[in-house]
């Protein structure tokens, strides 16, 4: 963990309380003590110091005192919804690398029950979020959507942000990044039928390639969002 995050309601008057594994963590990894100090953020809100008070066996108490607003999220991602076992490892890479809104979406090559899997359920998604948030120095909380049925996907993009679709054709080239936060979409480990693909383009996404060999989706929406995020700091966007 390289930062603690905590809810509002955990701390009152800037005084702490930590009974669980991020408290194991305080104990066992830092081994902090009275007196000793480590970084803190807020969901939702800021970073600071946090200054432990007590460490008892089950429990470390501290206060937290805010210091600055943590890095905003920078990008949306549009994902063709993929098995528990994917998705948990996108949830978290995600939340670490600053997704905004993330888009679950159905499509033809896309298992109908994975709209009923236990990990869309906000009690079970939002403690991965939450770990990736603290790999991340980030406090920012993602917004999950889920949209079942590929056309209702349009009336749900922000209208600013470039609309930017993963596509392995060797032959597409860099993306030309404009205002805003961009939108990425990648698509099912089957790929988009060209019907859906026709549909991105109609809505304003443009292809881009990260090489000519096929990615699987947990990986494609790890790396085409560092590329995408690389060019927007390279640029000077970001």
């Amino acid at each position: 963990m390289n930062l603690i995050l905590i809810s509002p309601e955990e701390c009152v008057g800037g005084r702490c309380v930590l009974r669980d594994a991020r408290a194991d963590h305080l104990r066992t990894v830092l081994r902090v003590v009275a007196g000793d100090r480590f970084l803190a953020g807020v969901v939702d809100g800021p970073i600071g110091t946090a200054t432990v008070r007590e460490v008892s066996a089950d429990a470390v108490a501290f206060t937290f005192a805010p210091e600055r607003e943590g890095p905003p999220p920078w990008y949306d991602l549009v994902l063709a919804l993929t098995r528990p076992r994917s998705l948990r490892r996108i949830l978290f890479q995600s939340a670490t690398m600053g997704v905004r809104d993330l888009f679950l979406v159905g499509a033809e090559k896309v298992e109908k029950s994975y709209f009923q899997m236990h990990l869309l359920r906000p009690e079970e998604y939002r403690p991965v979020l939450i770990d990736g948030l603290m790999q991340g120095k980030s406090t920012a909380m993602p917004r999950v959507r889920l949209i079942p049925k590929l056309r209702d996907l349009w009336a749900a993009l922000p209208e600013v942000g470039t609309r930017l679709i993963a596509d392995p054709a060797p032959n597409v080239g860099a993306p030309a990044l404009g205002p805003g936060a961009p939108i990425i979409a990648i698509g099912p480990d089957g790929g988009w039928t060209d019907a859906e693909r026709a549909a991105f383009a109609a809505h304003g996404f443009a292809p881009v390639s990260l090489g000519p060999r096929p990615l699987r989706t947990d990986t494609a929406a790890v790396a085409l969002p560092a590329v995408v995020g690389h060019c927007l700091h390279t640029t000077g966007h970001r």
